[in-house]
């Protein structure tokens, strides 16, 4: 009886340090489904403007775009690249959330919002070198049905194959800068914000004068409406980014040149104007508002049971 306690206990500090990494994947990967639809209409939104002329109203808005999709290439045109997702998202979330348990507990004031925002930085340079060429490929599946002439994949492996052909490995990696140029800021943001929600929340719950271990005990419902208005707030923020990181990652596959994102940016600016820079900013919301909250509902909860096993 006596061994078997040490081994249970060192069995369950194993389960509480791999917490963040069993939680994280599983809660970006669900996340992952149920937004991809949003999120290839955003890609497609962000980058027809740069197709010509006559292509540059190919979709009026977000329900323009989606009942097109539907109707010329089906339901499948909207999971286009998914496959890629699941695969290099689970590395890519156990080094996001891995990160963001790393900055909260290197930074001892969690409550304070400089600390909270260098965890959202931790938390994305953790995970950055990973969802850059994740995002590469699932974003070229994502467009290549108004990209006709420039390229066609016929599945993620075919576009990955290809990019190494014509580009080499660095291939993967077009556009890391502008990826941590969107993502890093919209992550301080979004994770800033979200502590100060969760915690002001927390204050105002009723069944919080129970005593709680901590605020991410709080209700998967409380979670995640906490997560989605902080996740609006960073996606405005960080739009006009977007639509250049986007664009560059996928356009550099058109030709021989190799815009940088300032040339892009001034590009877009002087053909299609300062509105360009909030293309598919109504689907953005929709696809990163919804798919954190569902996240962050899945990855608190599961964190405290596998923490409690521990």
């Amino acid at each position: 009886m006596s061994h078997q306690a040490p081994a249970s206990a060192e069995r369950s500090s194993l389960l509480s340090t791999l917490a963040p990494f069993i939680a994280g994947p599983v809660a970006g990967v669900c996340s992952r489904f149920v937004i991809y639809p949003s999120d290839t209409i955003k890609a497609r939104l962000q980058v027809q403007g740069s197709l010509g002329r006559s292509k540059s109203q190919l979709y009026k808005s977000t329900l323009d775009a989606a009942s097109q999709m539907l109707r010329r290439e089906g339901f499948k045109a909207f999971y286009r690249g998914f496959g890629v997702v699941v695969v290099g998202n689970v590395p890519a979330n156990m080094a996001y959330f891995g990160g963001y348990e790393l900055g909260k507990w290197l930074l001892p004031d969690r409550s304070g919002l400089l600390s909270n925002m260098a965890t959202g930085a931790i938390a994305q340079l953790s995970g950055g070198l990973l969802f850059t060429p994740v995002d590469i490929i699932k974003e070229r599946m994502q467009v290549q049905g108004i990209m006709q002439g420039h390229f066609s994949y016929t599945g993620s492996w075919h576009a990955l194959t290809s990019l190494l052909k014509d580009r080499g490995p660095m291939g993967l990696f077009r556009g890391y800068w502008a990826t941590n140029a969107v993502w890093i800021p919209w992550s301080v943001l979004h994770i800033a914000a979200y502590e100060q929600f969760k915690g002001r929340a927390a204050d105002a719950y009723p069944g919080m004068q129970e005593p709680l271990r901590s605020p991410d005990d709080l209700p998967p419902w409380v979670l995640g409406s906490c997560s989605a208005a902080s996740a609006s707030l960073a996606a405005l923020a960080t739009q006009p980014m977007d639509v250049v990181k986007t664009r560059l990652q996928v356009l550099s596959a058109t030709g021989a040149s190799q815009p940088t994102a300032i040339a892009l940016a001034k590009q877009a600016l002087q053909k299609e104007g300062m509105q360009v820079f909030m293309s598919g900013a109504f689907a953005r919301i929709l696809t990163l508002a919804p798919g954190a909250s569902l996240s962050w509902m899945i990855y608190q909860p599961l964190m405290g049971i596998l923490t409690r096993e521990g």
